[in-house]
Parts: C-alpha cells; sequence; structure tokens
C-alpha cells in the first residue's frame, strides 16, 4: 500500500513538472493542489518516506525555477507593451497638435 501511495505521490510530482516544462501553469497549479492533499496524508514516522520527500522537493525546486523564468518573460513582455503604449500614445498625442 505505501509503495502504491508513494508511486502515484511521484507519477504526480512528474506530471507536475512536465506542465511547467511545457508552460502549462494551469495544469501545474492544479497538480500541485492535489498533490499537497496527497503528501498531508503521509506517514512522517515511515523511514521508506524520506527519499521520496527528497525527489519531491526537488521536482519542485525546479518547477519554482520555471515559474521564475516564466515570471521574469512576462515582466519583460509587459514592460515592452507599456513601451509600445507610451509611444503610440506620444504619436496620437503629437498627431493632434
Amino acid at each position: 500500500m505505501v509503495d502504491a501511495v508513494h508511486a502515484t505521490l511521484l507519477a504526480m510530482s512528474e506530471r507536475m513538472l512536465a506542465a511547467a516544462r511545457g508552460d502549462d501553469w494551469e495544469a501545474v497549479a492544479i497538480l500541485e493542489a492535489e498533490r499537497s492533499q496527497q503528501i498531508a496524508l503521509l506517514s512522517t514516522t515511515e523511514s521508506e518516506v524520506l527519499p521520496l520527500f527528497k525527489t519531491l522537493l526537488a521536482h519542485t525546486e525546479e518547477v519554482r525555477e520555471l515559474a521564475r523564468g516564466q515570471r521574469d518573460r512576462l515582466g519583460a513582455d509587459l514592460q515592452e507593451h507599456q513601451h509600445r503604449h507610451r509611444a503610440l500614445s506620444a504619436y496620437l498625442h503629437a498627431g493632434h497638435e
């Protein structure tokens, strides 16, 4: 039973990581919520759970790094959009003078 639960959690975590690598952040959020619920059910007194936790933590760290990259790209895109908006506004304003 313990191995099946661990295998399910590991598979869920791997799907979450794959979704992050594929920029499917909605799926990441859904899988993270499900994974968190399953993790909460684990017994922390089992000696077999430590390797699983280490793997889940590694997956989480990689997802966080991918999310930081996505956040940075979105920030750069937003700045570019704002720059273009200001340029267009200036152009339109100059045309009315």
